[in-house]
């Protein structure tokens, strides 16, 4: 019977935002992807976390990586604080699962300095009974010496107690010590694995409804291809046909993936300047002319929107999203939207942004492709399956054969 529920921190009650944090600082973009090999991807970053070094010792030896960029290792370590934030679910999911009479412990791999700065901003970490955190005892997961001083520290029993990590290594070394494991993936799949185990957690109901819009919701491709088209026979190096049905084959890919399916005739980046004019000039034209709704879209939104915030996240370029909406009238029943063309970013983290941005707790996403799954099982949610769309799938939680199922969800066989 399990009595005691040991979580990690990063990437299960919070997210290590590292690539973000690396964006927001003011360098150069060649920068950027040295700055990460030097510091996170590093071997010195696990010094952080053991406590040994001091934080200017661990800096110069991450300087030592790659000395030509010294000032910009210095700007990260300015303030590393930033590079965890809290998951909007983390609070509420430890102080249900405290309320059902477990004790709730953490244990994870954090340097002083972070640490004392999260205690005082993580809202979960009230609701704990105690944590054992690595920079204090000079050892780190999946080094034996950390679960002891779990066990001993507390008086834990391994054989009553589960421990969630995001990291298979980390949970190996637990195991070794006789505890239950549960690699997390998502807010969902741990619940569920919890429950498995005989754990009462509450099994709420999803919030909210992230969308993807092609071949999901419309179906634009013979209408943007008119446009395409067009555009592409103004240049005479082009000699690819452009169609509807390649276009379907191509959508929900990143566009400049797209470019590059399409226009096979030319250099990679003739396809891509030439797909970067088709994707402005088609959205007036699908603004009016629209494009085929796939299924009762309107009135399963209508319905949908009395219980739930729906929003959209689509691999586009800025103005796509917008003409959906327009041509069909639908802008009534969503609450925001998001795409590449307005971030710079692809879909996982455009719904990590939605979600932060209207503080979703327990949303899902649908959309029609493996890699729509991808996105939202990196985004941490449940992926639903729409597999009257485009593409193909194989790792969904739920799967719909038309839109209005969306009323009426069923669980992956």
């Amino acid at each position: 019977m399990i009595k005691n529920i040991i979580f990690d921190i990063g990437q299960v009650l919070a997210e290590f935002r590292w690539r973000d944090y690396i964006d927001e600082l003011t360098m150069k973009e060649e920068y950027k992807e040295r700055l990460a090999k030097a510091t996170v991807l590093s071997p010195y970053w696990n010094e952080v976390d053991r406590g040994v070094l001091s934080k200017e010792e661990i800096m110069n030896r991450c300087i030592s990586v790659d000395p030509e960029i010294e000032k910009e290792i210095k700007l990260f370590f300015e303030d590393t604080s930033r590079l965890v934030e809290e998951f909007e679910y983390s609070e509420e999911l430890v102080k249900d699962l405290k309320n059902q009479g477990y004790r709730i412990y953490i244990l994870s791999n954090y340097g002083r300095e972070n640490f004392a700065y999260v205690k005082n901003v993580f809202r979960f970490l009230k609701h704990v009974d105690g944590a054992v955190i690595s920079y204090e005892e000079q050892h780190i997961k999946p080094e034996p010496q950390i679960y002891e001083a779990l066990i001993s520290r507390y008086g834990i029993i391994p054989e009553e107690s589960v421990f969630l990590d995001d990291l298979a290594a980390n949970l190996e070394g637990a195991k070794a010590f006789n505890f239950q494991t549960i690699q997390f993936h998502s807010l969902w799949q741990a619940k569920k694995e919890l429950r498995s185990l005989g754990v009462m957690v509450e099994e709420r109901e999803f919030d909210s409804i992230i969308f993807d819009l092609d071949g999901t919701m419309w179906d634009s491709t013979e209408n943007a291809a008119i446009v395409w088209k067009e555009i592409a026979q103004k240049d005479s190096r082009i000699t690819d046909e452009v169609t509807g049905p390649k276009l379907k084959a191509l959508y929900g890919l990143p566009l400049e993936d797209i470019a590059r399916g399409l226009f096979l005739s030319v250099p990679e980046e003739v396809a891509i300047e030439t797909m970067e004019e088709c994707v402005v000039a088609q959205c007036p034209y699908l603004a009016e002319h629209g494009g085929i709704l796939l299924g009762e879209i309107e009135e399963t939104l209508k319905e949908l929107s009395k219980k739930y915030r729906l929003f959209i996240v689509s691999n586009c370029k800025s103005g796509y999203i917008e003409s959906f909406l327009e041509a069909h009238k639908l802008g009534q029943y969503f609450d925001d939207f998001e795409c590449p063309g307005g971030t710079g970013k692809l879909k996982a983290d455009n719904i990590r942004i939605v979600m932060k941005r209207n503080q979703l707790r327990n949303p899902i996403y649908v959309g029609d492709t493996g890699g729509d799954g991808d996105a939202a099982h990196q985004a941490k949610i449940p992926f639903v399956y729409a597999r009257y769309g485009f593409g193909d799938a194989t790792e969904y939680e739920y799967v719909i054969d038309s839109f209005d199922q969306l009323t009426t969800l069923r669980m992956a066989e």
